[in-house]
């Protein structure tokens, strides 16, 4: 069926897209149906006509006249029922397919996929409505250009994962998702696809889609291929799947209130990053879905003075057997000099005489957010006055069935007599221990019986414990002995004077040394540097920024205050002249400003300069009217100029050249006064400059449409042009200057 001649502009509803509202799909006022039908009945009779017209009496298949009535009657939509939308605003187009026609009148909702793909921004559609629904205080929505248009039905996509490691069933994954949220598939356009085992999106980049770059996905046999991006993305998918295959997780970046699952093997590690926190907040670490039996342990560092944790080098860790695991890291450690990353390493706990390859599964979730902020757990006595506590396993249950449950309580159940206040059945108290050296205590797994490791994998929590917390251990850098893998840990991360480390200050991996005394060991915590850089960085040099001499160990503290002047440094005040690129001199800031009164600088100004006595300024006045008129009624003659007030400016630019009468009527009301003193923020002046200062001049406007070194911010033209000042004109230089002196426009 050939494409519907029909086409509409609506308004960007300012409504939430519903949650069923997904992929492609968009919502049409009822409007568009009908519309819609009547384009479907008048292309009908077209075609009738057309048939008739090309009669042929040795031909059965020609619909007669009678028939019309009938065929326009039964006349459908093409199905499926696909558009071509144009954000107007910014020329962006993407195809969609219909959800439905009960949108409000003269407005079109889409989803967020279509939103995004047009470029919509969130203040878009905010506009403003009565209670009719109309939009008030003059607000104009979105227009969005609605064209029915035909695909062909597709063949072939290319999809670009945008993230390494992707170890989902994707031929599956993507069957269902595109079957159920998409008509169309546009090329260069980002799919964003959930994970089926966890809550984590993958995004994938519709690379190339044939015949052409639009196609149906409805009814017809599609071709996927999946690619990386690059070969730096294949060699990360390719090492996170043999991990994988391995038994062990890939590892990689996390994020704040972003679960992660996974699984590692008992003895090995799988290492995470977290590369952005609050570092006023503490830090929250949980890991849980531990299957009974297995054993994982949490291990957090710090980029100083450790790289990833090991079981031997720590700050932070949970080794206990007690699930979830809960780990706190204070605010008040996170915030040492250098620290830029947080290691969190999951270990696989693996006793001396574990044989066995087993994986344990684990779920890490970082959060800043306390989970016990706001709780107010009732006593279970208090929660219902019609129940009492069992004396046996301290439950809340109906005072009417007390007497029933403690006969049943007791004749199964036996509270722990030494007072943890823990209840299991009669027959698994072999399984319950408390620990003779402290106050720790457990419940192995069921079957784990009494050794380290039985038959089928389960770990005996007891000696676990006795391995970590009572076992003596010694360095294996400087042999120092300590009573518990914690204390081997600590004394490692931070004391031992054997510990190998790259040095940041002579960029040499070496011994850490020890320190002389307690509070050189105290500045080394303090400032995350070990007993080495301690001295090392004692060193001077001088501050490429000031020139003074700086200890190496207080360059980075230098540095900060030299950072913190930048950011508040004002705003340079630049020449009132639009066609100049320097400084003001003088101006209405200025001590002396009776020689300067127009906040111009020294050249522009010069040419305006009489040493007369002008208290009223009106003789001034009348200068710059001169200047203004000789511009205008004769011009610079200068090839480069494009000044609007002067004739050759004007010329050059291709505007109409003013006579004296209207020349007058334009610098009249421009050379008041009190026009003239209204200073910098006031009316521009616009005098004609040398060449050099015209290249300035757009070398400054183009730097302040560039974004900084980060991509992001950029500078105000203001700082451009004392940038172009100090640089000599020289655009390279001025950039380098804009980085290291100048305020962003974000900061």
């Amino acid at each position: 069926m050939t494409s519907l001649n029909w086409s509409t502009t609506l308004g960007l509803s300012s409504s939430t897209p519903s949650s069923h509202l997904t992929g492609d799909k968009l919502v049409l006022p009822q409007s568009a149906l009908e519309s819609l039908l009547s384009a479907a009945a008048t292309a009908a009779t077209s075609r009738l006509n057309d048939d008739v017209s090309t009669y042929n009496p040795a031909s059965w298949d020609v619909p007669s006249y009678n028939n019309i009535p009938s065929q326009l009657q039964n006349q459908q939509l093409p199905h499926p029922l696909t558009f071509q939308l144009t954000n107007v605003s910014n020329g962006k187009s993407i195809y969609a397919g219909i959800r439905e026609f009960s949108g409000n009148e003269g407005e079109v909702v889409l989803s967020t996929f279509l939103r995004n793909a047009l470029g919509v921004k969130d203040d878009d559609d905010n506009a403003v409505r009565g209670e009719d629904g109309q939009v008030v205080n003059g607000h104009t929505p979105l227009q969005i250009q609605i064209t029915s248009k035909t695909l062909q039905k597709g063949t072939y996509v290319r999809l670009r994962p945008l993230e390494a490691g992707y170890d989902e069933d994707w031929k599956s994954v993507l069957e269902d998702y595109l079957q159920r949220n998409f008509t169309t598939l546009t090329q260069n356009t980002v799919l964003t696809i959930p994970a089926q085992s966890n809550s984590k999106k993958f995004q994938f980049l519709a690379d190339k889609v044939s015949p052409e770059d639009a196609i149906c996905i409805v009814d017809t046999d599609l071709e996927v291929d999946i690619e990386p991006l690059d070969e730096e993305q294949a060699r990360e998918s390719l090492k996170r799947l043999l991990a994988k295959k391995a038994g062990t997780s890939g590892g990689g970046k996390i994020e704040l209130e972003k679960r992660v699952a996974g699984t590692v093997q008992r003895g090995a590690f799988v290492h995470y990053k977290l590369l952005k926190w609050d570092r006023s907040k503490p830090v929250f670490i949980e890991v849980d879905d531990v299957e009974d039996g297995d054993e994982v342990d949490i291990l957090v560092a710090t980029n100083r003075p450790c790289r990833e944790p090991s079981m031997e080098e720590w700050v932070w860790g949970n080794l206990d057997s007690k699930y979830p695991k809960n780990l706190t890291l204070p605010s008040d450690e996170l915030q040492g000099t250098g620290i830029d990353e947080l290691l969190v390493t999951i270990y696989g706990y693996k006793p001396q005489d574990d044989e066995t390859d087993h994986t344990a599964p684990f779920s890490l979730f970082v959060t800043q957010t306390d989970p016990d902020a706001g709780e107010d757990v009732m006593p279970a006595e208090s929660a219902n006055p019609d129940n009492d506590i069992c004396s046996n396993c301290k439950q809340s249950i109906p005072k009417r069935t007390m007497f029933l449950h403690q006969n049943f309580c007791f004749r199964n159940n036996i509270l722990c007599p030494k007072g943890c206040g823990q209840v299991f059945k009669k027959g698994t108290e072999h399984n319950h221990w408390h620990c003779s050296l402290c106050s720790a205590y457990g419940t192995n797994p069921s079957s784990s019986g009494t050794s380290s490791n039985n038959n089928n994998g389960s770990i005996n929590t007891h000696d676990k414990h006795i391995n970590i917390s009572h076992t003596p251990r010694t360095c294996s850098y400087c042999s120092h002995s300590t009573g518990s893998l914690p204390e081997l840990a600590a004394h490692k991360t931070y004391d031992c004077p054997g510990k190998l480390h790259l040095c940041r200050f002579c960029h040499l991996i070496l011994p850490q040394e020890a320190a002389n005394d307690s509070s050189l060991s105290t500045s080394s915590f303090v400032t995350s540097l070990t007993p080495h850089e301690t001295q090392c960085g004692s060193r001077t040099t001088n501050c490429h920024m000031c020139n003074r001499i700086v200890q190496l160990k207080n360059l980075d503290i230098h540095l900060t205050h030299h950072d913190l002047e930048r950011k508040t440094k004002p705003l340079p005040q630049v020449c009132r002249n639009s066609q100049c690129a320097r400084i003001a001199a003088g101006g209405s800031s200025s001590t002396d400003n009776t020689k300067n009164p127009l906040d111009l600088c020294n050249i522009c100004f010069g040419p305006l300069y009489v040493a007369t006595h002008d208290p009223d300024h009106t003789q001034l006045a009348r200068r710059v009217e001169r200047k203004y008129l000789t511009q205008l009624l004769t011009g610079c003659g200068k090839k480069w100029c494009r000044n609007d007030m002067c004739k050759t400016g004007r010329a050059n630019m291709e505007l109409d050249v003013m006579g004296a009468k209207e020349a007058m009527g334009v610098i009249k009301p421009m050379c008041t006064v009190e026009v003239l003193l209204s200073g910098y923020t006031g009316m521009p002046l616009n005098f004609c400059v040398d060449e050099t200062t015209e290249k300035r001049k757009r070398i400054a406007e183009r730097l302040s449409m560039m974004e900084d070194a980060e991509g992001k911010g950029g500078w105000a033209v203001e700082w451009c042009v004392k940038a172009i000042g100090e640089a000599s004109g020289d655009e390279e230089k001025a950039r380098g200057w804009l980085e290291k002196w100048a305020v962003k426009r974000n900061e």
